[in-house]
């Protein structure tokens, strides 16, 4: 015996089948009157409707027989739908095919088949019209041409709706079309509507009959119109169709903004499709870019307006604390203390906001580097020290990891800490200390900030990274903040591929926990500068004092950071970039501090600074990182204090003096 082999195109053949419907459906009397007439016309006594599915053969009708089905390996039907003319076997046993299949050699003792394959409209076999004797019996041309005609007949009522199906089809499609949104439409290549859905009208408000008269091109916008006509080509040359939008002109003149979704029927030469008004959605799309474009502006506007004269504010305060005038009263010392202190929470404020708008539009960026923590964390202790002293408390580190590595951006790790330090000493009574511990945990490091204040209310836990998010009670509402900086904190973390939680006690204190993934460099790669500690520095360099140009637009903060630098170097100041090309050629500057962004919104040359020596960029705003990568140091004025400044120019300096030509990494202020 030799099972029938598949069709080529077998995958498709199945397809087809299924979409008749027809597979183990109840007995019909349109198909068993076909088998009826077929046996009393052959004489022969079995005769079938059989449609091959994927592993067995399945009558639809049937005389003579008693099951309903038989393997599909065993089947005469799966050799004739092979086949497209009649398939005749004239005697099974002298046919090596047949003659040891168990139909053959027992029940029901096949030793004649004649069958006619059936098709799907789309040409695929989908079965046989068969006849069967028990007694071997030639078949002539007549009978092939009489079985094919009978096999046509089966083909139509495979193919065919009942009446009442196709009113049903009909009405249901009917339907569909009445109730849709969205506006759908049969219509020919060249764009001539051929149906339309009540969409149509109530979208554009012509009639049905005026949209049927009135080619698709004829109403979509001049400008459009190129688009369209190739958007239609690509359907004549039957290829895929994409997403299309375009304008259309309505019956009032307005125009709408349609998008397409559509298919081709090559075949017949249609085009199913559904557009969509999406007009509303336009206006709204383009009312949120003004929005952004406005908001945008918005921020450049705070950041050069607002932050330009507080850090000039915050500097001159900070000056007359210092002593540059000499020691102050006690009573005018304690006011400059409060207006020092009240100006640095206006600037937090605004850096709060525009840290939380970047992060929001997506434009806060991250360089991530291999940097070692503990260098990090003593920079971020060094610098909270005279914050520490108003609090009363001290902050103490404690490091259990001292070479563990992270892959971080380093301003970005001491911005979260800054942020976590300042909330520990914030809330811890006066005399006791906040602890800043790095401890490896698996293989993870923990960043810990452990105080020992009243803890976090239980009312508050669940809330206390929201924005805005602030605890109840006079005490926290006194100490004050914007109740953005904890959400800011963990979203920086979590850039950086880390997690920021927390856990508390009433009365017990709280720890916040920055875990991190350790960075272990690969074996005979080479180590990464690591950011280096803030290094005690003496007050002057040795020799002639250095000359530091300082181009900066804004008198008063000229003003500031001279005074910064007054015992450092001679700071020549240039208000704009002729005046700096003009101190240049005066002589050489071992540094040159800069504020990129000038006053009417353009970006500062950086090239002819960049030719003269290292470069400070002391900006009110963040540098791309493609510019940061220019320069030897990025600080901005709103976040660096006066001695962050002076201790970043006096290192520069130093490495000047002793010939370093490697620039200190960012994030090393």
């Amino acid at each position: 015996m030799i099972p029938p082999p598949l069709p080529p195109d077998e995958p498709r053949r199945l397809q087809a089948l299924l979409r008749l419907g027809l597979l183990d459906t109840p007995a019909e009397e349109r198909f068993d009157r076909i088998v009826r007439m077929a046996a009393r016309m052959f004489r022969v006594p079995i005769t079938l409707v059989s449609l091959v599915d994927g592993s067995r053969q399945w009558f639809k009708a049937r005389v003579g027989l008693e099951g309903s089905s038989t393997e599909r390996s065993l089947s005469f039907c799966g050799h004739a739908i092979l086949t497209p003319h009649t398939f005749v076997v004239r005697d099974a046993l002298e046919d090596l095919r047949f003659a040891d299949n168990p139909f053959v050699t027992g029940e029901p003792h096949v030793r004649f088949y004649a069958g006619h394959p059936l098709h799907a409209t789309d040409g695929s076999a989908v079965g046989t019209l068969c006849l069967i004797d028990r007694q071997a019996r030639d078949f002539s041309e007549e009978e092939r041409q009489l079985l094919e005609d009978l096999a046509s007949w089966v083909e139509l009522e495979l193919n065919a709706l009942t009446v009442q199906e196709a009113r049903t089809a009909l009405a249901q499609q009917e339907r569909f079309f009445e109730l849709s949104v969205d506006m759908l439409c049969i219509a020919g290549l060249d764009g001539t509507f051929r149906r339309l859905s009540r969409a149509w009208t109530r979208t554009l408000g012509y009639s049905e009959q005026t949209l049927l008269t009135t080619p698709l091109l004829e109403l979509v916008h001049e400008e459009d119109r190129a688009s369209t006509a190739e958007w239609l080509a690509r359907g004549a040359r039957d290829e895929h169709l994409p997403y299309f939008e375009h304008r259309c002109r309505g019956q009032d003149g307005t125009w709408h903004w349609l998008q397409w979704n559509a298919t081709i029927n090559s075949e017949e030469g249609i085009l199913y499709g559904v557009a969509r008004d999406v007009t509303e959605q336009k206006r709204l799309e383009a009312e949120r870019h003004q929005v952004e474009r406005m908001k945008s502006e918005f921020v450049s506007t705070v950041s050069h307006e607002l932050r330009t004269p507080l850090t000039s504010i915050r500097g001159s305060l900070g000056l007359l604390e210092g002593g540059i005038l000499g020691e102050l009263p006690p009573q005018a010392q304690d006011m400059v203390r409060i207006a020092r202190t009240n100006t640095e929470r206006l600037i937090r404020l605004i850096n709060d906001i525009l840290d939380l708008e970047k992060m929001e539009s997506g434009k806060l960026d991250f360089h991530l580097e291999p940097l070692e923590l503990r260098a990090l964390l003593a920079q971020a202790v060094e610098a909270h020290h005279g914050y520490a002293e108003e609090c009363g408390a001290t902050v103490e580190l404690a490091v259990e990891a001292p070479e563990a590595r992270a892959m971080v951006d380093g301003d970005r790790l001491l911005q979260v800490l800054a942020n976590l330090l300042s909330n520990a000493l914030k809330f811890s009574p006066r005399g006791e200390r906040v602890t800043l511990r790095l401890a490896r945990v698996a293989t993870r490091l923990r960043v810990s900030v452990e105080d020992r204040g009243p803890g976090i209310p239980e009312s508050f836990r669940a809330r206390i990274f929201e924005k805005f998010a602030q605890a109840d009670g006079s005490d926290t509402r006194r100490k004050g903040g914007t109740g953005l900086g904890l959400s800011i904190a963990r979203a920086l973390v979590e850039r950086m591929g880390g997690t920021l939680d927390f856990v508390t006690g009433d009365g017990l204190g709280t720890t916040f926990r920055v875990e991190l993934p350790e960075w272990h460099a690969e074996t005979g790669a080479s180590a990464t500068p690591m950011p280096r500690q803030v290094e005690k520095t003496t007050e002057s360099t040795p020799g002639a004092r250095p000359r530091v140009l300082h181009v900066e637009a804004d008198e008063d903060n000229r003003r500031v950071v001279a005074d910064v630098l007054r015992d450092v170097a001679d700071v020549v100041p240039a208000r704009n970039p002729p005046e700096a090309e003009s101190a240049l050629r005066s002589g050489p500057f071992p540094l040159v501090i800069a504020e990129p962004v000038l006053p009417e919104g353009g970006l500062l040359p950086l090239a002819p600074l960049l030719a003269a020596g290292p470069v400070v960029l002391f900006s009110v705003r963040e540098a791309e990182p493609e510019v940061a990568r220019q320069v030897s140091a990025v600080l901005v004025k709103s976040r660096a204090s006066n001695e962050e400044l002076r201790s970043a120019v006096l290192r520069l300096l130093q490495s000047a003096a002793n010939g370093a030509h490697s620039l200190p990494p960012r994030g090393s202020p």
